[in-house]
């Protein structure tokens, strides 16, 4: 059985273009894996809170040292991170904002990225623990970067984040222009992305 973690992001529940292209990505992928498990993480749903310092203090407690309010503190993030590693398939939406990603997908990664977790640390470096799995990634630019790629911090971010934690398979796919195109032309790029997975 396959199973695919499905992490959406954008504000837009209608007319989203990285959801629309999630969706073609899903589809496909259920066809292709007839035995499978979808979970759905909704993160302008899931109102994650940002770090806090009884978070940081519990996340740095060895486990058999938490009391029980450091264990609630956690608990959002343990969830999540047992989403993350179960998966086979991450399958990830975006749209970019203010030329980065969206404050509940930043949320989202300070939950999930926690040292004995998703990473290790010792005097030879880091090493990532989520590996095996594969991570698209879908994203959505209101503007065309061809001359401004130097402010796209989505696309960079995100992949040295995730191949921080131990993603080495990571497709990245984004169309860009949804505020400034036609809905025809955009149909026409979302078609030819489709074609490539």
């Amino acid at each position: 059985m396959k199973k695919l973690l499905r992490i959406d992001t954008s504000t837009r529940k209608n007319d989203s273009h990285s959801r629309d292209l999630a969706n073609r990505y899903e589809k496909k992928w259920k066809e292709k894996n007839s035995d499978n498990v979808i979970i759905n993480r909704d993160l302008s749903e899931t109102k994650l809170p940002h770090l806090t310092q009884p978070f940081i203090d519990a996340m740095f407690t060895a486990k058999d040292e938490r009391n029980t309010s450091m264990n609630e503190t956690l608990r959002d993030s343990a969830i999540l991170i047992e989403e993350l590693k179960s998966a086979d398939t991450i399958l990830l939406s975006l749209p970019m904002y203010n030329f980065g990603i969206p404050s509940s997908l930043k949320a989202y990664i300070d939950h999930i990225t926690r040292v004995g977790e998703t990473f290790t640390m010792d005097e030879n470096g880091f090493t990532g623990l989520v590996t095996g799995k594969k991570l698209v990634i879908f994203s959505a630019y209101g503007a065309v970067f061809d001359e401004m790629k130097q402010m796209d911090f989505v696309e960079p971010y995100l992949k040295s984040l995730f191949g921080f934690l131990g993603f080495t398979d990571i497709e990245y796919y984004a169309i860009e222009g949804t505020s400034m195109l036609s809905s025809d032309v955009l149909e026409e790029k979302k078609e030819a992305l489709s074609g490539l997975f």
